[in-house]
């Protein structure tokens, strides 16, 4: 089973203030610990260094860049907690990106205003692939919401179909959490908490904050983590499997054609 915590500590980059957390993802059965640094910033300056980052260090050998991302509503300011009944039309406010153990959540501007030019630029680059469960309807918002293009998209469920080739399960309706299983092993069952979480730490907060900047708890960024670091887990393993069958199916052409059949 895999338990998740969060440690937060505010940092300073050249122009703007962030937040990092470190999050701690420990699987019991495997007695390991998965530690990803997750950085939360509504700054277009900080997430375009993030992005730089990204883009440097974070390619396949394909040179691609696996990212899993995971979009939400606002939360419940006032109980502090998630929203119990978004409306169908509530934008996104919040996006998940996660690549390797490096993670950002990035607090969106209300619809209308500018969008971030380093996201439209991130996701326009045609080496990025952005992988989740429902990633096309994901799409599909922040192009209408943000004038944010996601050029490269793969759905989990359609890209488990192919790699597990397991024809007996329905993996187009598995939600996250059903294909962690599937996909990379009883054992990253995910243990969620049994009651709504605190996710803005109003303490801390400050007035210009809560307008602007909501300071979210460790265990809220704990779990928005999870998400977007299990999208990304999956889509590897995954994409892994897949290249593992393709190299297969090529080194057997390989030997037939080094040894071909004498014929009598």
């Amino acid at each position: 089973m895999l338990t998740v915590t969060g440690e937060r500590e505010i940092l300073r980059d050249r122009r703007y203030i962030y937040h990092a957390y470190k999050v701690f993802v420990e699987d019991s059965k495997n007695e390991r610990t998965h530690r990803i640094f997750t950085m939360s910033t509504v700054y277009d300056y900080t997430a375009a260094e993030w992005f730089l980052d990204v883009r440097k260090s974070c390619r396949n050998s394909h040179g691609k860049i696996v990212v899993g991302v995971w979009g939400e509503v606002a939360g419940d300011w006032y109980n502090n907690r998630a929203c119990r009944h978004p409306a169908s039309n509530d934008p996104y406010s919040y996006l998940y990106i996660c690549t390797g153990s490096q993670c950002m959540i990035y607090h969106l501007p209300d619809p209308g205003y500018a969008p971030p030019r380093c996201f439209a630029e991130f996701f326009l680059d045609p080496n990025v692939v952005a992988v989740s469960v429902g990633v096309e309807a994901l799409r599909e918002r922040m192009a209408l919401e943000q004038r944010i293009w996601m050029k490269n998209v793969v759905d989990l469920g359609t890209l488990a179909f192919e790699g597990l080739q397991r024809q007996d399960l329905d993996l187009g309706r598995y939600d996250l959490d059903q294909l962690a299983k599937a996909v990379l092993g009883k054992h990253m069952d995910v243990i969620r908490p049994g009651k709504d979480i605190k996710w803005f730490d109003k303490d801390t907060s400050s007035v210009w904050d809560t307008h602007y900047f909501k300071i979210f708890t460790p265990e809220k960024v704990a779990y928005a983590t999870l998400d977007a670091y299990l999208c990304f887990l999956i889509g590897t393993q995954l994409y892994d499997m897949i290249k593992d069958r393709s190299t297969s199916k090529k080194d057997k052409k390989n030997r037939r054609n080094k040894n071909p059949m004498k014929k009598n």
